[in-house]
Protein backbone atom coordinates (compact mmCIF):
# COMPACT_ATOMS: atom_id res chain seq x y z
CA UNK A 1 0.00 0.00 0.00
CA UNK A 2 1.87 3.27 -0.68
CA UNK A 3 2.13 6.00 1.82
CA UNK A 4 0.41 8.58 1.57
CA UNK A 5 2.84 11.36 1.47
CA UNK A 6 3.57 10.01 -2.07
CA UNK A 7 0.34 9.64 -3.61
CA UNK A 8 0.96 11.43 -6.61
CA UNK A 9 -2.87 11.95 -7.56
CA UNK A 10 -2.92 13.94 -4.10
CA UNK A 11 -0.47 16.33 -5.37
CA UNK A 12 1.21 16.48 -2.03
CA UNK A 13 3.67 14.31 -2.74
CA UNK A 14 7.51 15.02 -1.77
CA UNK A 15 9.73 16.60 -3.95
CA UNK A 16 13.74 16.99 -3.32
CA UNK A 17 15.46 20.27 -4.44
CA UNK A 18 17.22 18.47 -7.43
CA UNK A 19 13.28 17.52 -8.87
CA UNK A 20 12.21 20.84 -8.28
CA UNK A 21 15.16 22.32 -10.34
CA UNK A 22 14.07 19.61 -12.98
CA UNK A 23 10.46 20.02 -13.19
CA UNK A 24 10.51 24.16 -12.82
CA UNK A 25 13.37 24.98 -14.88
CA UNK A 26 15.65 26.58 -12.00
CA UNK A 27 19.25 26.04 -11.01
CA UNK A 28 20.45 24.65 -7.63
CA UNK A 29 21.83 28.43 -7.02
CA UNK A 30 18.22 30.26 -8.27
CA UNK A 31 16.50 28.13 -6.04
CA UNK A 32 18.56 28.74 -3.09
CA UNK A 33 18.24 32.09 -3.52
CA UNK A 34 14.45 32.02 -3.29
CA UNK A 35 15.05 29.63 -0.38
CA UNK A 36 17.43 31.85 1.58
CA UNK A 37 15.15 35.17 0.90
CA UNK A 38 12.41 34.85 4.38
CA UNK A 39 10.50 37.29 2.67
CA UNK A 40 9.82 35.17 -1.09
CA UNK A 41 6.73 33.16 0.47
CA UNK A 42 8.44 30.11 -0.57
CA UNK A 43 6.70 26.77 1.15
CA UNK A 44 8.73 25.30 4.34
CA UNK A 45 10.45 21.79 4.10
CA UNK A 46 9.39 18.61 5.67
CA UNK A 47 12.10 16.68 7.02
CA UNK A 48 11.39 13.38 6.96
CA UNK A 49 12.45 11.04 9.84
CA UNK A 50 15.73 9.85 9.42
CA UNK A 51 17.14 12.76 7.11
CA UNK A 52 18.24 16.05 7.55
CA UNK A 53 17.16 16.90 3.68
CA UNK A 54 14.05 19.10 3.20
CA UNK A 55 11.60 18.03 1.08
CA UNK A 56 8.99 19.65 -0.67
CA UNK A 57 5.21 19.66 -1.23
CA UNK A 58 4.82 19.25 -4.89
CA UNK A 59 1.51 21.34 -4.85
CA UNK A 60 2.91 24.17 -2.66
CA UNK A 61 6.15 24.42 -4.95
CA UNK A 62 3.16 24.67 -8.29
CA UNK A 63 1.48 27.02 -6.22
CA UNK A 64 4.73 29.11 -5.60
CA UNK A 65 5.95 29.08 -9.08
CA UNK A 66 2.43 29.77 -10.60
CA UNK A 67 2.32 33.03 -8.23
CA UNK A 68 5.88 34.14 -8.96
CA UNK A 69 6.57 33.43 -12.21
CA UNK A 70 10.27 33.29 -13.44
CA UNK A 71 11.61 36.22 -15.75
CA UNK A 72 14.83 35.84 -17.25
CA UNK A 73 17.23 38.88 -16.83
CA UNK A 74 18.95 39.99 -19.70
CA UNK A 75 21.91 39.15 -20.71
CA UNK A 76 24.90 41.80 -20.50
CA UNK A 77 27.89 39.61 -21.67
CA UNK A 78 26.73 39.86 -25.90
CA UNK A 79 26.30 43.94 -25.41
CA UNK A 80 29.51 45.95 -26.83
CA UNK A 81 30.72 48.96 -24.11
CA UNK A 82 29.21 51.74 -26.11
CA UNK A 83 25.93 50.06 -25.85
CA UNK A 84 25.52 50.06 -22.22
Amino acid sequence: MPDEQTTPERGDDLMTIAEICAEHGVSRQTLHAIRANPDSGFPEGVVEKGSTRPKYRRSAVAAYFEAHPLRPGRRTDLERPDEQ
